[in-house]
């Protein structure tokens, strides 16, 4: 399959919804390319699935997921489920859909791939029963799968009290909660408040989750640090440090949550201009209000360029949706105007009112202190002690680190252990993590089989 788009956006989730919509809705043809079987991306994972309703253990995200759907239905946007991107260029994608592969030409690219969550090595990550706490949440979304108890939830950032709460309304005991923020974090916190009031409800909603495990009777542990998953073929207890004090549960299933990032991979792929969080550790994709990148026609929408949430991924492909049909004179200047006014001052005051949460879930300073016997690169089995090895050869750039010993060359390149890669290499060289570089990301995205390669179609 090969045609020309006006537009090709890249991601299910709120931002690609609403940015195919937009684009859609002013007469321009679009397409939307995304991984799963149903639309809705994380937040909404499945939400038009058969029984997802019951699954669902908030009803405003399941009516908020369905409300967004149902616009991009009646749009008439060209949607492709299923359809893995494994090649990215300024106007073109390359993707499996099955055994076809799509060559899919586009005037402008809105990438709106979401965020993950950041991964974090530790003793015993890689053992049957520990998961990421997203991980589980998704089960329940689009399965209504349950993890095995006795569960315990680790870890700080915004899904750690999330999943307990989903957890918990659906009538699944927690063994424990250990929360690793510093306590520190709320003077980092406190002056942002002001600006988090601006953004209430998510407030009240935290509150809520919090009160969800107070009644719940779930213990929960603070200022945890050096978590350890034990067992011998699969998990069997949990060993940690609250407060200075040791402690080890028994536990079946650990759901860990180290914050979230953006998902930059695709952005990085085209060499777009990234910026470094230094509160949230992590890059994030330079645009402006609108997503519009350093290069004519490529826009980042959503929590892939910064992570702000549901709310406002929404209105960021909103945006980049507007300023696509304006540029395709699907609308005109003055429209573009008149619509995007609000939604960019809707933009900001929500933006301002983030910086409570990021300062409250800035990451622990020894969140990478990760012991050397670990690996770090499950894929090419490569250790904390092979990679400051490597830097203690001399090497100073990220990519040297990798070139050495292979950590981030493996199917995932780098998406699962780069940031602890990048973490411990300018620990270990005395370096701040942006003056050891990013990781270059090549095409395939993704794996492909060479049978899709001799399956391209042919072009002149």
């Amino acid at each position: 399959m090969s045609r020309q788009w006006d537009a090709l956006v890249i991601g299910a989730g709120p931002a690609g919804l609403r940015a195919a919509s937009v684009i859609a809705e002013s007469g321009l043809e679009v397409v939307l390319v995304d991984e799963q079987a149903f639309p809705g991306g994380q937040i909404y994972r499945h939400v038009t699935a058969p029984g997802a309703e019951e699954r669902f253990a908030e009803a405003a995200d399941y009516r908020d997921g369905t409300e967004l759907v149902r616009r991009f239905r009646r749009s008439g946007a060209e949607y492709l489920p299923e359809t893995t991107v494994w090649f990215l260029e300024q106007d073109r994608i390359l993707a499996s859909r099955g055994e076809e592969v799509l060559d899919l030409r586009a005037r402008n690219v809105i990438i709106a791939v979401g965020a993950m969550e950041r991964p974090v090595p530790f003793r015993g990550w890689t053992l049957p029963g520990v998961m990421n706490a997203g991980a589980g949440d998704i089960l329940l979304k689009t399965a209504g799968l349950l993890p095995e108890t006795p569960v315990v939830l680790a870890g700080s950032g915004p899904l750690l009290y999330l999943v307990a709460s989903h957890l918990i309304r659906k009538g699944h005991p927690l063994a424990a909660v250990l929360d690793q923020t510093p306590p520190s974090n709320m003077l980092k916190a406190a002056p942002h408040l002001p600006a988090g009031l601006l953004g209430l409800p998510l407030l009240l909603r935290g509150l809520s989750m919090l009160n969800d495990v107070r009644k719940s009777g779930t213990p929960v542990y603070r200022d945890v640090s050096g978590i350890e998953a034990q067992g011998a073929d699969r998990l069997e207890r949990v060993s940690f440090f609250s407060k200075g004090t040791a402690h080890t549960l028994e536990g079946a299933t650990l759901l860990y949550h180290g914050g979230v990032i953006p998902r930059t991979h695709m952005a990085n792929a085209l060499d777009l201009p990234h910026h470094w969080d230094a509160r949230q550790q992590c890059w994030t994709v330079a645009c402006d209000g609108c997503g519009r990148t350093a290069r004519e026609g490529v826009y980042v929408a959503g929590d892939c360029s910064r992570v702000r949430g549901a709310a406002v991924a929404g209105i960021a492909g909103e945006l980049a949706g507007l300023a696509v049909a304006e540029r395709q004179e699907g609308i005109g200047p003055e429209e573009f105007r008149r619509r995007s006014a609000p939604l960019l001052r809707s933009l900001a005051v929500q933006t301002a009112s983030k910086a409570f949460l990021d300062a409250w879930f800035s990451p622990r300073k020894d969140l990478y202190a990760v012991p050397d016997d670990v690996a770090v690169c499950r894929c090419e089995n490569v250790s904390a002690a092979d990679i400051r090895e490597a830097v203690r050869d001399g090497l100073t750039d990220i990519n040297e680190v990798k070139l050495r010993t292979r950590a981030g060359m493996g199917n995932c390149q780098g998406r699962t252990c780069g940031p602890a890669l990048a973490a411990i290499a300018a620990e270990t060289a005395g370096r701040a993590i942006p003056d050891m570089g990013r990781l270059h990301v090549r095409s395939p995205l993704r794996p492909v089989p060479l049978s899709a390669l001799l399956r391209l179609p042919e072009t002149k």
